[in-house]
């Protein structure tokens, strides 16, 4: 006849584990698989926000002529976005 085994409490081994926090590593791999593909570009080449925005503006300065400073307004004529 097969011997019963003791059950396990299951709660009390639970209790027993430490707790686990997940902190996500702050490296680059991590951040390159979070982002979009046109984030991780620009990551890739060293692109900073400042230099990403006047890029921008640069283009869109050669696509429409001229592109207003942030905060003012268009002048009659141009182009709106």
């Amino acid at each position: 006849m097969p011997r019963k085994r003791p059950a396990a409490d299951h709660a009390g081994l639970l209790d027993r584990l430490p707790s686990v926090e997940h902190k996500p590593a702050a490296d680059e791999d991590q951040l390159f698989e979070q982002s979009s593909l046109a984030r991780v570009l620009l990551l890739l080449v060293k692109v900073d926000q400042e230099a990403e925005y006047l890029l921008c503006r640069e283009l869109a300065e050669h696509a429409l002529g001229a592109v207003p400073d942030p905060g003012e307004a268009p002048q009659e004529g141009e182009h709106r976005a």
